[in-house]
């Protein structure tokens, strides 16, 4: 007796997949002409922990109060230092945009080209951060005042803006829009392809995940000795470890932003990506 085909829904799951893992290796084969752009992440990365310790630090002391006054004070504070990081760190970001961008326009980016890409946006990604951050501080109330069903509207509502908006700062950078302008363009572009937007994230995740965890395993194994020297040089070579594989999947990530922002406007894309796979990430909904 011939076995029954698989169902569509599983046939088209499993080809999202497999366009995601290909789709990741040809941000790779980008990055990899310019791995400079990967120290952009690191160094974005740090420098918004410091901002927002920095920032932080009296809204952490306030927080022992028993004021009213003084709480809502505290807040505020840990507000703004959460937006200060997020500004930051979209304009990381934005560099590895625009050094993306510039790969696929037949330049040869550096450090200081991409910084430069995103510097004259500065204004623009602060209007973006400010929205992202707002967005959160809504969600996170919502969950801890709805209980069970906050949960569910906040990572619902987490999921429809990191799918809607995960082109917006391409638009930001190439387009001179502002944060709203940038979202709506960004959820127009692509409006109805969750399933494909959500493989390639997860599948990027769950890589930088099974990469990390050597990394992992090795300040574990360190800490487990016993000997003070062993457990130093084990933990930061894990933590290093660690970092750098974040740095690598985030830039990855806007490679590949950059790809399907290019693509959907028409311009070039490097050659490493195939146009078949770029075209499937804004395969409708109901579309076989």
């Amino acid at each position: 007796m011939l076995d029954s085909p698989p169902p569509a829904d599983e046939t088209l799951g499993v080809e999202r997949i497999r366009n995601g893992w290909r789709l990741a290796k040809a941000s790779w084969k980008v990055l990899s002409q310019d791995r400079e752009l990967v120290a952009i992440p690191i160094i974005a990365g740090i420098a918004a922990l410091v901002v927002f310790g920095v920032v932080a630090l009296p809204g952490v002391a306030l927080l022992g109060g028993d004021d009213d006054a003084v709480s809502w004070a505290a807040w505020i504070v840990l507000a703004v230092a959460a937006l200060l990081a997020t500004w930051v760190t979209a304009i990381g970001q934005a560099a590895v945009v625009s050094g993306a961008g510039q790969r696929m326009d037949g330049a040869d980016p550096s450090l200081g080209s991409a910084f430069a890409g995103a510097r004259s946006r500065t204004g623009r990604l602060f209007e973006w951060a400010v929205l992202a951050t707002v967005v959160a501080i809504v969600l996170d109330v919502v969950r801890d005042r709805l209980g069970l069903f906050g949960n569910i509207i906040s990572s619902l509502g987490n999921m429809a803006f990191s799918v809607l908006s995960f082109l917006a700062l391409p638009v930001i950078v190439f387009e001179d829009v502002g944060a709203i302008d940038g979202f709506k363009r960004s959820s127009q572009l692509l409006r109805g392809t969750w399933g494909e937007q959500l493989t390639f994230t997860f599948g990027l995740g769950l890589i930088g995940f099974l990469v990390a965890l050597p990394g992992v395993a090795v300040a574990i194994g360190a800490g487990a000795t016993g000997i003070v020297a062993l457990q130093v040089i084990g933990i930061a070579l894990g933590v290093a470890w660690v970092v750098a594989v974040m740095a690598v999947t985030s830039a990855l990530s806007a490679v590949f932003k950059t790809a399907l922002y290019r693509y959907a406007s028409q311009e070039p894309v490097d050659v490493a990506f195939d146009t078949a796979d770029l075209s499937g990430a804004f395969r409708r909904k109901g579309a076989r």
